[in-house]
């Protein structure tokens, strides 16, 4: 059992659904410009790894490796996930003005 998983076992938890559907749902309801803000800080973190990794593997290389990676890794890889958007809406939250 992942350290979250109390959190997100059912949909009657404190979040009110999946990790996933919460940053949809803070997201929607942020002041618009720390939506953007939390976008843009996300996509240039993808952009460092993806600039790292081609590096390192090469551009042709990155989708089937990351394809590979994911299935054979599936259920670590949703875990992750789920940390990933409980942490983007908790800076979402932190970003909101008083």
């Amino acid at each position: 059992m992942s350290k979250y998983a109390a959190l997100v076992e059912d949909e009657n938890d404190i979040f009110g659904g999946t990790p996933k559907s919460k940053l949809w749902d803070m997201l929607n309801t942020a002041h618009e410009d720390v939506s953007k803000e939390l976008i843009d800080d996300i996509v240039t973190s993808y952009a460092c790894m993806e600039q790292i990794i081609k590096q390192t593997i090469g551009e042709e290389v990155i989708n089937k490796y990351l394809n590979n990676y994911y299935i054979e890794n599936q259920e670590e890889i949703e875990e992750v996930k789920k940390s990933l958007y409980m942490e983007f809406v908790g800076n979402l939250v932190y970003k909101m003005p008083q």
